[in-house]
């Protein structure tokens, strides 16, 4: 069978256009790419618990338009996925959760109303998402996570007499960084000898995770020095215990 096409006219110059990956077929490929497993049932792992619901989820428009991909490593990807408040804490399936519902409202191509942004902007969400969504990506990032305070207070008689106090949150905030998951607390003056033993026995032999692979040259070794002097000051808070 033969056909006629007529051609009347003149077709238009051909002009390039972006097309961003969208639908659950591409979330089945980012998962397989970056070795993420959707378990149904079963004891999860701290680092795959879920702990969000969208409601949680907080779109700042304003930043994410803000930002421009070639500076992607210097951008708060948690701020980016709508999960500021979770940070160190968000699993890979809350990373996940919040990708998608991002990607929902804030598609190029997608999605509609105020919460639409560019393909440049897109790209950063991408690039958040590529970051966190694995457990080493995810690790390099909360080591040099700027919203994480690595001040420690000065040794001054008002903090010797407030030790537990003030020196509490510290020990706290650091456990983070833990490879082993029971962590003992600063406690009160109170406890029992074998618990203050214990607690001397982990800190002195403290096991971290924590490592700055994320950052350049020069700012890795800024944040050398400064571990270095964090370990010598948290080394002379814990014998005044």
């Amino acid at each position: 069978m033969t056909f006629t096409v007529d051609i009347r006219g003149s077709l238009s110059p051909p002009t390039t256009a972006f097309v961003y990956p969208f639908g659950s077929a591409y979330f089945d490929y980012q998962c397989s790419r970056y070795n993420l497993v959707d378990d149904e049932g079963g004891d999860d792992s701290e680092d795959e618990k879920e702990h969000l619901s969208e409601s949680d989820i907080v779109i700042d428009v304003k930043y994410i338009k803000s930002l421009e991909a070639k500076d992607w490593k210097d951008q708060d990807h948690y701020r980016v996925l709508g999960i500021p408040n979770l940070r160190v804490k968000a699993s890979t399936k809350d990373v996940k959760k919040a990708y998608k519902y991002m990607v929902l409202k804030c598609h190029p191509d997608k999605s509609q109303g105020n919460t639409k942004v560019d393909e440049e902007a897109f790209t950063c969400i991408q690039k958040a998402y590529e970051q966190l969504c694995v457990i080493d990506g995810k690790r390099a990032y909360d080591s040099v996570d700027p919203e994480f305070d690595d001040d420690v207070p000065n040794v001054t008689e008002h903090n010797k007499q407030n030790f537990y106090k003030v020196f509490g949150i510290i020990i706290e905030n650091n456990a983070q960084w833990s490879m082993n998951k029971n962590v003992p607390t600063l406690g009160t003056e109170i406890d029992e000898i074998d618990y203050v033993n214990d607690f001397y026995n982990f800190w002195y032999d403290f096991k971290s995770w924590r490592e700055y692979s994320y950052l350049d040259e020069e700012e890795r070794d800024k944040a050398d020095c400064k571990k270095e002097k964090s370990t010598d000051c948290d080394s002379a808070l814990i014998p005044l215990l």
